[in-house]
């Protein structure tokens, strides 16, 4: 006796579904290694001569992210406004982890100008450059990443 057409397709699609779960799991997750971290300048607050930097810092790996010091380059419209050499962080970063670090950094004449022609409203917005190297005796790592500060409402001084 001979088994319908339908069932014995039925039955091939049932084995090869069977086959790829199988291949799926002994794939197993794929673990990330050695990207560069994302980071991102989440606000910028003028106080006074000085200003705060809140820098955010994405550890992509599937490892911790140790930093001990790192190298910092700020440009506000294509004008260096902050360059340091040797910052002390001092961060451990879980896998897949976010964190972030506050420097206070004293700001050029003109990226001073600039953030309060922003904060008057003179302007809708300053682009910035913000480069870090990490582990900067070697300089084996550089993130980069760019974006526009926008006075934030109701806050006077402080720019996201």
């Amino acid at each position: 006796m001979r088994t319908p057409y339908c069932s014995r397709i039925i039955k091939v699609l049932l084995m090869a579904g069977l086959g790829l779960a199988l291949l799926g799991c002994q794939a197993g997750p794929r673990h990330v290694r050695g990207e560069l971290p994302l980071v991102a300048l989440e606000t910028l607050t003028l106080n006074q001569e000085l200003a705060t930097l809140q820098v955010a810092v994405r550890n992509v790996n599937d490892r911790h992210l140790e930093l001990e010091t790192l190298q910092l380059s700020l440009s506000l419209d294509k004008h260096q406004a902050v360059s340091l050499a040797m910052v002390p962080v001092h961060m451990t970063i879980p896998p897949r982890g976010r964190d972030l670090f506050e420097i206070e950094v004293v700001l050029d004449s003109a990226s001073q100008k600039l953030l309060d022609e922003l904060a008057q409203r003179n302007r809708n917005n300053v682009a910035w450059e913000l480069e870090l190297v990490l582990d900067p005796p070697r300089a084996r790592q550089r993130a980069e990443a760019t974006g526009f500060l926008h006075p934030v409402p109701g806050q006077p001084g402080r720019f996201r």
